[in-house]
């Protein structure tokens, strides 16, 4: 036998590293395309996520601007918008524009910026730097020595008031949640049944102003035609026509004894007149039984301190002065506004005095120290008439910027803004318990509003004409409005 050959295929060939072999660089990359999957939508989610974040945020910031935006008191003058888009670096106009759309491009400019800026922008300017200063310097001037005792006899009779006042506060915060309620619930009724109750021809003019008496059976009006007269309540029929205006009467106040308290022959009226005249009448005779000093151009509105042992006068020189009526001197002349004082008003106490001018500033000053307590600083036109509230601690204020005020005492800042009427509001009244306040306004209605929330209850139509004046009687039950039209209108709770 031959030789038996044996043969033996060939050792395959040895490979080295960690991917030697090849089927696990197979399974490596199967796996890998097998998760890569997820690892892409992760991704994305990550990208989508941070895309609405950042959506979010950019609204968040327009919503914060646009916040910021509706709190910047602006200038109204539109020399003076034109001279802030200057600063800016921005034009001044562009094409089609108008003033309200150039001080809303303003407006948006300076919501985009830093308070810093916007401060620098607003209150650094250089055109009314004296301007500035002079509204804001409050003058005293040293006044006689019966003003020290003046001072003293109001300080006696607002801590006597206000103690009445504050135990009265007391009481009422006491009561049930649900007792409250119910008042409220009876005075809101009352409100909507409200109508017409009759209209009187009271002058050949306008009827500037009219207001209830102490016993809420009497009113008091004064006429463009320099006529005062009083009027009783129910028939609306005069009582005594008092003539010694030689011009436009703007505003006549009852004493706050009369029909009360005062004798028939003894002071009970009080007028202010546009050639500068306050008369004071009684009501035995048609003659003024005095006449104060003269004031060098319109008296606008006249108030009698609670005590009735004072009167205040507000006057076009863009001063407001007090004066004894027992001697009939001035006992105070007070300075602080720029412009016309339009209105004063009396705390309830009698502790302070409020006074609203067209410089677009209220002050409250301190009838026993003579100081100015308080900056009423936010209306954007004229203040024509400002008004206390019974709590002693709320104020409110109408301007020709068509909105009402709310000013707190305590925090010394306003605190709410009702965008009252579609004109200027001329005269704004609070009914003795303070659940309701009424409006007039040139546009021709009153309204009438909550004290709790300041929200609109009613609105009154009765007027043809532009409101000069509205009042509540003492009792709650009866308001007079008088316009344009001459007239002055009863307003009364009715069953229909």
């Amino acid at each position: 036998m031959g030789e038996e050959h044996v043969f033996a295929a060939p050792a395959p060939p040895k490979q080295f590293g960690s991917l030697a072999n090849a089927e696990s660089v197979k399974a490596i990359l199967h796996n890998t395309h097998k998760s890569s999957g997820p690892t892409v939508s992760l991704e994305r989610m990550a990208v989508s996520n941070e895309a609405d974040s950042r959506h979010d945020a950019e609204m968040l910031a327009e919503f914060e601007r646009r916040k910021r935006a509706r709190t910047l008191t602006l200038p109204t003058d539109d020399v003076q918008v034109k001279l802030k888009l200057r600063a800016l670096n921005q034009p001044i106009i562009l094409f089609g524009e108008d003033a309200l759309d150039r001080r809303e491009r303003l407006r948006a400019l300076l919501s985009t910026m830093s308070e810093d800026e916007i401060a620098a922008v607003l209150h650094t300017d250089e055109v009314n730097a004296d301007k500035n200063d002079e509204e804001t310097v409050t003058w005293y001037h040293r006044g006689p020595a019966e003003l020290r005792n003046a001072r003293v006899q109001m300080a006696d009779f607002s801590l006597r008031k206000a103690k009445l006042r504050l135990e009265k506060a007391r009481e009422e915060a006491a009561r049930p949640a649900h007792e409250k309620a119910l008042i409220r619930q009876e005075a809101h009724k009352r409100i909507q049944q409200v109508n017409l109750y009759a209209s009187q021809v009271a002058d050949t003019r306008p009827v500037a102003f009219c207001e209830f008496s102490a016993d809420s059976e009497h009113i008091v009006t004064a006429g463009w035609s320099g006529a005062v007269a009083v009027w009783k309540r129910d028939e609306c029929a005069q009582e005594i026509k008092f003539a010694g205006h030689s011009s436009q009467a703007g505003c006549a106040r009852f004493h706050p004894g009369a029909f009360v308290q005062n004798q028939p022959n003894t002071l009970n009226v009080a007028s202010g007149g546009y050639d500068g005249t306050v008369l004071l009448w009684s009501l035995s005779q048609e003659t003024p039984i005095a006449e104060l000093e003269k004031h060098p151009q319109r008296v606008a509105k006249v108030a009698f301190h609670p005590n009735g042992l004072h009167l205040a006068t507000a006057c076009f020189d863009a001063t407001w002065r007090m004066y004894d009526l027992t001697t009939k001197k001035e006992l105070l002349f007070q300075e602080g506004h720029s412009k016309t004082v339009a209105d004063v008003a009396f705390h309830p106490d009698g502790s302070v005095a409020l006074t609203g001018g067209h410089d677009c500033y209220g002050r409250v000053w301190d009838m026993r120290t003579g100081r100015c307590i308080m900056f009423l600083d936010g209306h954007t036109k004229e203040i024509h008439t400002v008004e206390w509230m019974p709590n002693g601690y709320e104020m409110i204020s109408g301007s020709s910027d068509n909105s009402m005020k709310v000013w707190d005492l305590r925090m010394r800042r306003n605190t709410y803004t009702m965008p009252a009427h579609t004109s200027v509001v001329t005269r704004v009244r609070a009914d003795s318990a303070g659940q309701y306040l009424v409006s007039a306004s040139f546009d021709c209605s009153l309204k009438m509003w909550s004290t709790t929330g300041w929200q609109p209850l009613r609105q009154l139509q009765g007027h043809d004409t532009r409101i000069l004046c509205v009042d509540i009687s003492p009792d709650g039950q009866w308001m007079c409005s008088s316009a344009f039209d001459r007239t002055f209108k009863l307003w009364a709770q009715s069953d229909y």
